[in-house]
């Protein structure tokens, strides 16, 4: 008797949390369409006035040393855009978990203009990162960032190699 109420009860359990699991999976799903979509929709053309149609109005971007916000993180996205006016990316990789989307993407375009405390020297950019996106009701609240602004210079001729 004991054995088929342990085995009732597990059963029971099993039926409660499956529902909870499957819809976790759609969300994760929902969410990896939204990332996607910014990178496809936003980033990649250029089309930074739907920035905010894809981020929560208090969403945080975690910087190395500090926290920006949507207005701040907006800002950021045009001076890439105008220093690098044919920037395309690429998504690598996209993974979900819980809340979480991380993306491992390829940005590439020419440093045509000024912009991101770089003068223009018309030489083309290639770099690999990932972006991390934390998520709430189908939106992006929270990000953080890992790409390498060292590539980007030795790129564009601006850190010279050390001399042997």
């Amino acid at each position: 008797m004991q054995r088929k109420c342990a085995f009732v009860l597990f059963l029971l359990v099993v039926a409660i949390t499956l529902p909870s699991q499957a819809q976790s999976a759609r969300e994760q799903e929902k969410n990896k369409a939204v990332a996607r979509a910014f990178v496809d929709e936003v980033l990649s053309t250029g089309k930074l006035e739907r920035y905010s149609d894809f981020h929560t109005t208090d969403f945080v971007a975690h910087g190395t040393d500090r926290d920006f916000t949507l207005a701040e993180d907006l800002a950021m996205a045009r001076e890439e855009r105008t220093a690098l006016p044919d920037m395309q990316f690429a998504l690598n990789h996209i993974v979900a978990e819980g809340d979480q989307v991380v993306v491992h993407w390829t940005a590439w375009g020419t440093n045509t203009q000024p912009g991101m405390g770089l003068p223009a020297t018309g030489k083309p950019v290639k770099v690999s990162g990932m972006t991390l996106f934390r998520f709430r009701a189908g939106k992006i609240s929270e990000e953080w960032n890992a790409w390498s602004m060292l590539s980007v210079l030795k790129q564009v001729g601006l850190l010279c190699p050390p001399k042997p």
